[in-house]
């Protein structure tokens, strides 16, 4: 079984590592925010938030192997690029209680084309599930084609 370090300051995760792969992550309660790159090219499976978490911000699991991420209803916040990079992230689950998502959120990876960031398409679409006039619907429609790809794909839940 794989070692698994959580730092975590004032209810922020700050970073997550572990020696090896790990199949399901559960986030501790205490953790109100994931922040800024803390799943950094981290080798996971699944994560489970807690229900303590409000904010996913941007950058948090940039470059992950992700696949999988169950988000609470006390989540209200994902960042711009918090997935990007996800490349095994294939759908996503949006509560009601998400009221934004930031651009670049889920379906692109990042590169840097001096000076700005140029957001790519992964040239499959991520299904983001959610209610009706919800977030996720919204950004879907925003994000559903781009630079002659398909980015997202919207399913009622």
């Amino acid at each position: 079984m794989a070692e698994q370090i959580f730092i975590i300051e004032d209810g922020t995760l700050t970073k997550y590592e572990a020696d090896d792969y790990v199949e399901v992550v559960y986030i501790p309660d205490c953790v109100k925010k994931i922040s800024c790159q803390s799943f950094f090219e981290a080798v996971v499976g699944k994560v489970v938030l807690s229900d303590s978490v409000t904010t996913i911000e941007a950058d948090a699991f940039l470059d992950c192997t992700l696949s999988e991420i169950e988000i609470p209803n006390s989540v209200t916040t994902i960042e711009t690029w918090a997935f990007s990079g996800c490349g095994n992230l294939q759908s996503i689950t949006i509560p009601d209680s998400v009221t934004s998502i930031g651009p670049w959120a889920i379906g692109y990876r990042e590169l840097q084309f001096l000076p700005y960031w140029d957001p790519i398409p992964f040239g499959r679409p991520v299904i983001i599930y959610g209610k009706p006039g919800s977030e996720a619907e919204r950004y879907t429609k925003d994000n559903f084609w781009r630079y002659n790809e398909h980015i997202t794909e919207f399913r009622e839940i």
